[in-house]
Order: structure tokens, then sequence, then C-alpha cells
């Protein structure tokens, strides 16, 4: 009896280890993780090889950073510009050996599900989807270092990426002394006249006037890009005047300084333009730059403000009309430049070093010039705008980007743009002289 139990036992644990052999084959291969969208799978093998291990290791040691970008500026975006960008995202991958990846997810611009609002909403409830670098546009920047999300890149990016910007450019990724944002890309408004009416237009407000010259351009409120933006703001083009009128904009913290004088001045052309009849009927009605562009289009306007990128993709529909600067109170209005710049949000060490590589690399003039070319957009660098070429409206917004300005940014920025818009709209309406309405916007009341 007991030689039968002891014999079932010794079945029994026979079978058991059979039983466990087999289970251990028919165990899943294990995979092994290359990147979030990339995976490889490597079958165990009978005895250890060293080219195996190697393998493991170069795998392992991939770094993949991921890049949320609008469509436009994409690997996704229409030729010729995604196909150049791909181009040369992979050559940055080439020369890093293979191991630094760049994972594109595309993102909305604006908006709900945007850019702003995925890393609004993120931040605090799902911190680990955020991405390693975005592109942003510019006016949203500040947002994002509110947050708290834009990593300083003074140590990580080589000093020539920052100090061959254009001036506009560096100072529009400043904040409190620290570089957190790189522009990209960019775009200014100019004027463009007809020819078959004048050979050169003035370049100040008192030759408008005079000459009795009917102007077009953004006077309206314009329509903010997303609910995360002001529901009031001002438009760029009174910046500008206001600028060429006196008006101080601090060129280290970007606060735009209100004062009277040059208030009154803005506001007193805008008067005389509308009582002469230059304006447009409907002046408060055009809120934006295509605006301008579609009431200028249609005849019997003399001038109209413009978008470089829409003179750049349209010009050849207009064949009378020449470009000039903006005209301001005694000399050519300065400029507010718009555009799309690079943070990076990872507070990882590595995974900051590899993304500064990547705006390096991108940003260069070599690369960064013929991409903007391709996308309708001009270069944030004069070296970038020197690969496209000579030609003489190229050196035109050479001139125009060397002294343009950054959009003015500041916590007290919003309340004041809103107060300027108000101004406007009162002595467009007639309801207000110039004098009250500039002193109104400084006081408030």
């Amino acid at each position: 009896m007991k030689r039968a139990i002891t014999l079932s036992v010794f079945l029994l644990l026979v079978g058991l280890l059979l039983s466990s052999c087999r289970a251990a084959t028919a165990q899943p291969t294990p995979t092994l993780t290359r990147s979030p969208d990339a995976t490889r799978t490597a079958a165990p093998p009978q005895t250890p090889r060293p080219q195996a291990t190697a393998t493991a290791a170069a795998i392992t040691d991939t770094l993949t950073l991921t890049w949320w970008t609008p469509e436009f500026l994409s690997p996704k975006a229409a030729a010729p510009t995604g196909p150049l960008l791909a181009a040369q995202i992979s050559a940055f991958e080439a020369a890093r050996g293979g191991q630094v990846r760049v994972n594109p997810v595309l993102k909305a611009r604006y908006g709900k599900g945007g850019l702003l609002d995925f890393l609004r909403t993120a931040q605090p409830v799902a911190p680990s989807i955020l991405p390693d670098l975005v592109v942003m546009d510019i006016a949203e920047v500040e947002q994002v270092v509110s947050l708290g999300l834009a990593q300083p890149l003074d140590d990580l990016l080589p000093r020539e990426i920052t100090a061959t910007l254009y001036t506009f450019a560096r100072q529009a990724g400043q904040f409190d002394g620290r570089t957190l944002a790189v522009p990209w890309v960019a775009d200014l408004e100019h004027v463009i006249y007809d020819r078959e009416r004048m050979s050169q237009p003035p370049s100040t407000w008192t030759g408008v006037v005079s000459q009795k010259l009917t102007y077009v351009f953004p006077i309206g409120a314009p329509q903010p890009p997303s609910a995360a933006g002001p529901t009031e703001d001002v438009q760029p083009v009174f910046i500008s005047h206001y600028l060429s009128a006196g008006g101080a904009l601090d060129a280290r913290s970007r606060r735009l300084n209100l004062q009277e004088q040059p208030l009154v001045r803005v506001l007193g052309f805008y008067r005389d333009a509308n009582e002469a009849q230059l304006l447009p009927k409907n002046a408060l009605n055009i809120i934006s730059l295509d605006d301008a562009w579609n009431a200028f289009g249609q005849g019997g306007l003399t001038m109209a403000n413009v978008s470089a990128r829409r003179y750049l993709a349209n010009r050849d529909a207009l064949p009378t009309a020449g470009f000039a600067a903006m005209p301001g109170w005694s000399n050519p209005a300065p400029v507010v430049a718009r555009g799309w710049a690079w943070i990076i949000t990872t507070t990882d060490p590595a995974r900051q070093r590899a993304a500064a590589d990547l705006i390096a690399w991108l940003v260069a003039p070599e690369r960064s010039g013929p991409l903007a070319q391709a996308a309708g957009w001009l270069p944030s660098t004069p070296a970038g705008l020197d690969t496209w070429g000579a030609s003489p409206y190229f050196e035109f917004l050479d001139g125009l980007l060397a002294t343009a300005v950054g959009q003015p940014v500041g916590p007290e920025y919003a309340q004041t743009a809103a107060r300027l818009q108000k101004a406007v709209a009162a002595v467009l309406r007639g309801t207000t002289s110039p004098a009250e309405a500039a002193q109104t916007a400084m006081t408030g009341k």
C-alpha cells in the first residue's frame, strides 16, 4: 500500500514538472519597445548570442521625442512643405545614428482640442501625455509660459541660434530675461497700392489725407483665434500706428506704455481719414487682413494693408499692385510681426538636450529658409531669408523684419487692448473726440 502511494506521488510530481515545462515553452515572445508607435518583437534565442544582446541594447537606448504641431508645419502637410520637412527630420535622425526619433502628433491650431487647450487641460490631470516639445502661435506663448510648461533654453541651445534671429524674434521668445521660445516662421503686414494711380504711396498720414488716398486696413475688433484668447483686442496695425506716433514698447519686457499724445495722434488720423471718406464706409467691419485684401481686389481703393503671406501666395492675381511700408505719423510705421515658435516642455534633462538639438537643426538657416518658403511663411533669421535668392520684394521684407517688433505682452495688456479698441470705435462712430477717447483709454473711465 505504501509502495502504491509512493509511486502515485512520484507520477504526480513528474506530471507537474512536464506541465510546467510546456507552459514555459508556450509563453508569449517578449517584446522590446523601440518607440510609442513602433515596436519590435525578438524571438528568445536557444543559446545566448552577442549580436542579440547588442541589438536589444541599441533599441533600449533609442529616445523618441513627442512633438505636438499643427498640420501645416508637419511632415503630413501638403507638398512641398510636408515632404521637405520629413526629409529634414529623417536627416536629423540619421545624423544621430538612429538613437533619437521624432514622433509628430498633429493638433488643431486653436480652439477646443487645439494646442493650447490640450496643454492646459492635460497638465493637471494627465501630465504624462504632455509632449517633449511643441510648436505654438507666438501670440499664445505667454500663456504657455504662465502655465509653467516652457523650459529655459539658454543653456540648451547654441548661442548662435538665438543670436542670429531677427530682433523681434529673439525678443518674442524672452520672458523675464530667459529664452523660453524660438520663433521658426513669421509673418507681417505691409501696404499694397495701385501703381496705375500713383508711382509711390506717401510715408506719412498727412500725405494720405492731403492726397485724398482711399486706404483700407483692419480697424475693427479682431476675432480671437480661440476661446482662450481675449474677448476684446486691438489690431496689430494700431500698435504699429501708436509706436510711429511716439508711443513706447519696452524692448525687454514688451509692456506697452500708454501715453496720451501718441494716442491722440493716431485717433486723430482715424477721424480725419474717416471724415474725408478715405476709409471704407464699413470700416469697423474690416477685422482681418484678408478683409482688406478682398476690398482692395474689388477695385476703387488706392491702398490696403495685406499680410506678406497673402501677397506671396496671390500677387499674380493683382499684377498692377506695388508694395510699400505702412505710413506713419512722421515716418513709416514699424510692423508687428507674428508667427510660430518652438517650446520645450519636458523636464527630463536627456529629452531636453535631444529636443534642443532638433530645434537647432530645424531652425538652422539652410533648413528653415527653404521650409518657410515652401510653407508660404517668412524665415525668422536674415540668413534664412538669404536662401530665397535676390529680388526687390525679398530685400523689402528683410528691411521690415529687421525693424519689426513683437506683439505686446503682460498681464495688463488684454485690458489695455480692449480700452484702445473701444476708443477707436468711438472715434469712428463720431461719438467721442480723439482727445476724449485717448483720455478714457488712459484712465479706463
